[in-house]
């Protein structure tokens, strides 16, 4: 079989050492392959005993699969090997992330509140049991007559449908668990409720809403202007033509003065459309065609009218009384977590949320200051492991980013990934992590790597071109953080097809 002739990009990320690497690899662009290769040359060029590298990946499809390629790499490779030093395949950490938590779990669970015999139960096992202890809390509250507990029930259900509030809490516990320090993070994003009466236009809530109606206003103002050189050609179109103008410039203005919250609110409140001109006499038919637009552009507008209601101080005090709800809700949802947590205990089992955390409980802890700094369980991980790679690193989440930095020596992280594919945020998966080492790698000698793999050796040119056309147009810095230049392009690379 002849010899992988490799890319210069593809040998850089294969061979690099000395700093963690990010591999932002396309579609087609042999991801794989390299990683396994770069795994085989530690084991036989650098002679890095394999059970000193760890390997993650997303599925335990792929982690078979990839034990396999690494196995049968080494017997092509190395049939002198003697028989026990390949039987140290045995041995690899090639896993997925829960499997890696797990070991680290039973490996030490002297150090948390856990039996060692703890068994990891299915998923029908905790969804009863997350619904059981959601009864017994509502049964409480409401034999207590709790009055905040009534308020959450006024404000989130319609027609007593306790499920409504049930579905709510169990939404947003499933969500904050993919963050290192859930009841943390619940409490600070609480907070962020707890504001005075400022410009709502510099609040969260305000900075959405105003994106949102600049980009409408920018569309209206798009259709509207397109429509000015045609009727500028004809003369009997000239009073059409300034009403298009005159909405054009109040939509400017209005859009320009956004950033203050109370004057936009006035600007739209206040503002009214030029009556159309009548003219049964004009029949070009551009008049009736630019009189749909306009009249599609004012449906447009009624939204933007509809998100800006009220004035600065009405909407601070809208999400100030939000705040004491929210207060509530994060009472109960904590109050579920601690007795779902002790109820798992009581039955000796752990889910799937529990292998991350627990494992992270083992791994890091936070000092007087709030810094996250690892245990010394961590610093003898860090000490073992040589290589830490890491598959489809675009689908990690902060817990899983946390725990596998906390067993790194901060400059031997190897990730692979392409944020084009991530597809997993209905589970937390915060492609943002890739993003940014994306923008912040490379910036100077000594810093982390970033690889680009955009050449795609699995299609023809014509597919490779196709593909490249709508991606360019759909994939913007907005819609996935990236922009889709010519570095992020495909990039034909497949010798064994036609030029064509």
């Amino acid at each position: 079989m002849a010899e992988v002739k490799w890319t210069k990009e593809q040998q850089e990320a294969i061979y690099k050492k000395g700093s963690n690497i990010l591999v932002a690899a396309a579609a087609g662009s042999g991801k794989t392959a390299v990683l396994v290769e770069r795994i085989i040359k530690k084991i036989i060029n650098d002679k890095v005993d394999i059970d000193k590298i760890l390997v993650v990946t997303f599925t335990s499809a792929a982690a078979s699969e990839m034990r396999e390629r690494i196995l049968d790499a080494i017997y092509k490779k190395l049939e002198e090997y003697p028989e026990d030093e390949i039987n140290l395949l045995n041995k690899a950490s090639i896993c997925t992330i829960d499997s890696f938590c797990l070991d680290v779990i039973r490996n030490n669970f002297f150090e948390i509140d856990i039996s060692a015999n703890a068994r990891v139960a299915d998923s029908t096992e905790v969804t009863l049991l997350k619904q059981e202890v959601l009864d017994e809390i509502f049964e409480e509250k409401y034999i207590e007559n709790n009055a905040d507990f009534l308020e959450l029930i006024e404000t989130y259900t319609k027609y007593n449908r306790d499920e409504d509030l049930q579905d709510l809490i169990l939404k947003i516990y499933n969500y904050i668990q993919s963050d290192p320090f859930p009841e943390e993070w619940l409490a600070q994003k609480v907070e962020m409720f707890n504001i005075n009466n400022v410009n709502f236009s510099d609040t969260p809530w305000g900075k959405i809403i105003v994106e949102s109606c600049r980009e409408n206003l920018e569309d209206c103002i798009l259709k509207l202007e397109n429509l000015v050189p045609q009727m500028h050609r004809f003369p009997e179109l000239e009073k059409y033509e300034n009403a298009i103008k005159d909405d054009i410039n109040n939509y400017t203005s209005i859009k320009n003065n956004l950033t203050n919250w109370d004057t936009a609110q006035q600007m739209i409140e206040n503002f009214r459309n030029m009556d159309w001109p009548r003219g049964k006499k004009v029949e070009n038919p551009l008049k009736d065609d630019a009189k749909k637009i306009r009249d599609s552009v004012k449906d447009q507008y009624s939204s933007i009218k509809e998100l800006i209601p009220y004035d600065s101080e009405n909407a601070c005090e809208d999400i100030k009384y939000m705040h004491g709800i929210l207060k509530k809700l994060q009472d109960i949802i904590i109050e579920f977590s601690e007795k779902f947590y002790q109820k798992k205990r009581e039955k000796n089992i752990i889910d799937f949320n529990d292998m991350e955390h627990l494992a992270l409980k083992v791994l890091v802890k936070k000092d007087e200051d709030g810094n996250i700094k690892g245990t010394e369980v961590a610093k003898r991980y860090s000490e073992k492991f040589e290589e830490i790679a890491i598959d489809e690193y675009q689908d990690s989440n902060l817990v899983q980013e946390c725990i596998l930095t906390s067993v790194s020596k901060n400059n031997n992280i190897f990730m692979v990934g392409d944020v084009k594919q991530s597809i997993y945020g209905f589970r937390q998966a915060r492609p943002d992590l890739f993003i940014e080492k994306y923008k912040n790698y490379n910036r100077s000698p000594n810093a982390d790597k970033l690889v680009i793999l955009n050449r795609n050796f699995r299609s023809r040119r014509a597919v490779i071109a196709s593909v490249n056309r709508v991606f360019r147009k759909i994939m913007t810095e907005n819609t996935c953080g990236i922009p889709y230049s010519e570095e992020e392009s495909l990039h034909f690379g497949a010798s064994y097809y036609p030029e064509g």
